[in-house]
């Protein structure tokens, strides 16, 4: 389907009020645009400080959940508090404040990674500037940097070959991304990971979030807005948000056209009780907030990037 253009007063018309908030977050072409070396593909200081002020709320459950290693995730975003970090698509998990990563995968048997590996060789081989990255549940390969014509023929080639030998025998699926190929389990992706952080709410306070906020760009990120969809959770109290051109097609209900309007949105939720009449409660112990929700100005939603 396509998605319908995420403003402002929607989510307004629901963030102030709710007690248990999910955000979710991907990284690339998310967070941050997707650039030709990932390695420069690094958020701003203003914008880690926007998402550590979001997380400092604690009506706020705050993920990264990202295609990205360990190691990545871990220098970027380690040192916020709050914060809770997810690798390699659901590969590897990192709770707020703690020091230790959950390994998801430890039990899984990940031999059929070595043909694929092989399968792969032969398209880097043929094809120039194109590599592969192997992960703990998952191998990719990579060719934003091959000539994109000739290299999106053969990851199409190559997916047929892996689906038409190994894929009959191995529980994977490979799936095209943003000039990648990706070989990967089908019980390891986001959409287990946002199903779990939901149901980890519903179990700690016996009620499910009454506000969920998940972006993403990219095909993987289509399993979250599945999951949630699929959850059980109020239509009205999810807002899946796909990043990209008006007219893609997506499970997601709402989108946004580039990174710098999602770290906006992040500002504008930090700022959002000032335009409600403040957050919290009075001295009388009433709340201070009203009950009518003024309007964010368009230009703040628009306004500067990372």
């Amino acid at each position: 389907m396509v998605a319908q253009r995420l403003e402002e007063a929607d989510i307004l018309a629901t963030y102030p009020s709710a007690k248990q908030r999910l955000l979710l977050f991907d990284y690339d072409g998310t967070l941050t645009p997707i650039v030709e070396n990932p390695a420069a593909a690094i958020l701003s200081e203003n914008a880690l400080r926007s998402i550590q002020t979001l997380a400092t709320d604690p009506r706020n459950a705050v993920w990264i959940i990202s295609g990205r290693d360990q190691s990545f995730l871990e220098q970027l975003f380690g040192r916020l508090i709050g914060v809770g970090l997810v690798a390699e698509h659901g590969s590897f998990l990192r709770s707020p404040g703690s020091d230790g990563w959950e390994n998801l995968t430890a039990k899984v048997d990940m031999s059929w990674q070595e043909e694929v590996t092989k399968v792969f060789q032969r398209y880097t081989d043929l094809t120039p500037g194109s590599r592969i990255e192997k992960k703990r549940a998952a191998v990719v390969w990579h060719f934003r940097q091959a000539s994109q014509d000739y290299a999106t023929l053969q990851a199409a080639e190559c997916k047929q070959d892996l689906e038409s030998t190994i894929g009959t025998i191995s529980p994977l699926e490979f799936i095209n991304g943003k000039c990648v190929l990706e070989a990967r389990l089908k019980s390891v992706n986001k959409g287990q990971i946002a199903q779990r952080l939901v149901d980890e709410i519903r179990a700690a306070s016996g009620k499910p979030p009454d506000f969920v906020l998940c972006f993403g760009d990219d095909v993987t990120d289509e399993d979250m807005f599945c999951a949630l969809r699929d959850s059980g959770l109020s239509k009205d109290t999810v807002y899946s948000v796909t990043i990209g051109e008006s007219q893609k097609l997506t499970d997601a209900d709402w989108i946004l056209s580039d990174p710098t309007e999602v770290i906006a949105t992040i500002r504008m939720l930090n700022e959002s009780d000032g335009y409600i009449g403040g957050g919290g409660t009075g001295q009388n112990g009433n709340s201070k907030r009203d009950s009518k929700v003024l309007p964010v100005p368009r230009s703040y939603l628009l306004g500067p990037g990372p």
